[in-house]
């Protein structure tokens, strides 16, 4: 924890020093996100495109095998001695949680954010009140920082440093909407200020934009010489866009642990150098989240002892290298080939304009020598040249660690399902471990958002036996998990095979088996389902009122128990 000064000045100086702290690596980080984005757009390190980019493919199944935003859902545990009531209360926050999730699109930002964890080797998640509900934004790890890259917990770290690029006049308007008593000053202030070329040779509030798109390798505020030249299709890379287009401001968002106020988080915003907006003379949490900041960290491939974590094109890299220089090679072969030298032979003289006849389109030349003949020089492809490209094909599947059978297909010696799905569970721990990371990162963001949904919903809900709770009622501590591992294909199988096995035990019923395996159209069939065990119970009922015993069996099944 640490202690911020009181004095406005000195307070700002130390935020500044703080910003340093936190974004000392950010620039050389930056070149090896640009680096990784680059083979994974282009399959390539450098202005020539891979013919063939098996980067991007193999990224984006290792992606979709951690985690796939259409099935996910979510829990809410207590302790199992918790009141029925509060139970209750858990189910019915845990159906609002998914539906959120869902309906602000957070499943496709966290699937955005797995992705681009795979590449850079971590990614954030930023999560804040919008309305009655939450929104989820990614963050460029470009543009965050933390005290101590040793620590891999965000939650551990004593300052964590957000760094964003608003135009002043939409500063301007946050400033307004949030009544800032110093907006016009601020806004003045910054306009008095002289603007510079580059972001970090000159300590002004204003800083060049660029409008997110088109980035070509190269050192920030240069312009791109041959690479925006020969490269038809630059690489993206939204945190630094390079077309000027408006200045802008360099909003720093500081989360520091304060000792004052018992170790909860103090936000403190920045316009860097030394203006500060927010926590010059309030301390307070501004994430809604008493005790809590509002950033999830997603990691697959963690590093010990490095919050950045590593990046999985690092282990594909020089595979597609070779591969692309191979595919190179066999272009040039074939170009060759369509465009090969003749030889001639047995003809009486050949000239210049003679050669040039036979060698284009629908040309040819007459010879009175019988034996005059034309052959190409055509160079035959190496031997085994197919095989070779498959083989490293197929090093991509083993790099990643998906077997024959996971990738859909045939293994020899399958001659049962249950064999092929023994098959899968055995050659499958390599992607298990990632998933189960991935899966805790985003139980991680789910508490994070039932946290705002207590914060800022102020409805009232019923539960199925009429209780009326408020979100901020919850009892607490909860926890939130992933229902069902239901984010990773890895585990989908697996649990519906431990709920067939639980409903044919009879340790569970009919509507318990609907809620573990989640069918389309699940409320539709709680709902059936209920009115049919309704109609039975009075039908039930009764038969007990006319004096018949509906456990007794009945006369036709009696008849058919009888041996024929």
């Amino acid at each position: 924890m640490l202690r911020i000064p009181q004095n406005p000045d000195l307070a700002a100086e130390f935020c500044r020093e703080l910003v340093d702290e936190c974004m000392a690596s950010a620039d050389e980080r930056g070149m090896l996100y640009v680096r990784a984005a680059q083979y994974y757009y282009t399959g390539s390190a450098d202005v020539r495109a891979a013919i063939h980019n098996k980067v991007r493919g193999f990224i984006d199944r290792l992606s979709g095998y951690y985690y796939q935003p259409s099935n996910v859902r979510f829990n809410l545990l207590f302790e199992s001695s918790e009141r029925q009531v509060v139970l209750e209360q858990a189910r019915l926050v845990s159906q609002m949680l998914t539906a959120d999730y869902r309906s602000t699109d957070a499943d496709l930002r966290f699937s955005d954010a797995v992705t681009w964890s795979l590449i850079c080797g971590c990614y954030m998640l930023k999560h804040y009140g919008s309305g009655f509900s939450f929104k989820v934004v990614p963050v460029n790890p470009v543009n965050f920082g933390v005290l101590s890259d040793s620590i891999l917990d965000v939650n551990e770290q004593e300052v964590l440093c957000h760094v964003s690029y608003p135009t002043v006049t939409r500063l301007r308007s946050m400033l307004r909407e949030y009544d800032h008593p110093d907006a016009e000053k601020i806004y003045k202030k910054i306009m008095e200020t002289k603007s510079s070329e580059r972001d970090q040779e000159e300590p002004s509030y204003y800083h060049q934009m660029v409008v997110g798109g088109m980035r070509p390798l190269g050192d920030i505020g240069e312009s791109p010489t041959a690479a925006g030249i020969v490269q038809v299709f630059p690489i993206p890379t939204p945190w630094r866009p390079q077309r000027k287009i408006s200045q802008t401001v360099k909003l720093c968002e500081l989360w520091i642990r304060d000792e004052k106020r018992d170790g909860d988080w103090t936000t403190i915003q920045l316009v860097y150098p030394d203006i500060m907006i927010e926590g010059q003379n309030t301390r307070r949490n501004l994430s809604g989240m008493p005790g809590h900041q509002p950033f999830v960290r997603v990691c697959a491939d963690e590093t010990p002892g490095y919050f950045w974590g590593r990046s999985k094109i690092a282990d594909v890299q020089m595979l597609q290298d070779v591969v692309s220089k191979r595919l190179r090679d066999i272009k040039i072969m074939w170009d060759r080939n369509a465009n090969a030298p003749q030889l001639l032979s047995g003809f009486q003289g050949i000239t210049e304009e003679q050669y040039y006849k036979i060698v284009s389109e629908g040309g040819f030349i007459s010879d009175p020598n019988p034996n005059a003949k034309a052959a190409k020089l055509t160079e035959p492809p190496p031997p085994g040249y197919l095989e070779e490209l498959e083989f490293l094909w197929q090093m991509f599947d083993e790099a990643g660690g998906f077997s024959k059978i996971m990738t859909g297909q045939g293994e020899s010696g399958v001659r049962a399902g249950v064999h092929a799905q023994t098959l899968v569970r055995t050659s499958s721990p390599a992607l298990i471990d990632p998933a189960t990371r991935i899966e805790r990162c985003l139980a991680d963001s789910g508490y994070l958002c039932v946290k705002l949904l207590q914060d800022r919903d102020p409805h009232i809900y019923k539960t199925d036996q009429g209780v009326e709770f408020m979100l901020s009622q919850l009892e607490e501590p909860f926890q939130v998990e992933v229902d069902s591992h239901s984010a990773s294909p890895a585990f989908a199988e697996d649990s519906r095979q431990i709920a067939l096995a639980l409903a044919r035990a009879q340790a569970i019923d009919a509507e318990d088996l609907v809620h573990m395996l989640h069918p389309p159209n699940e409320e539709m069939i709680l709902a059936r389902l209920r009115q049919r065990q309704a109609a039975a119970a009075k039908h039930r009922q009764e038969l007990i009122a006319q004096g018949i015993n509906p456990d007794a069996p009945q006369r036709g099944q009696r008849q058919q128990q009888r041996p024929h």
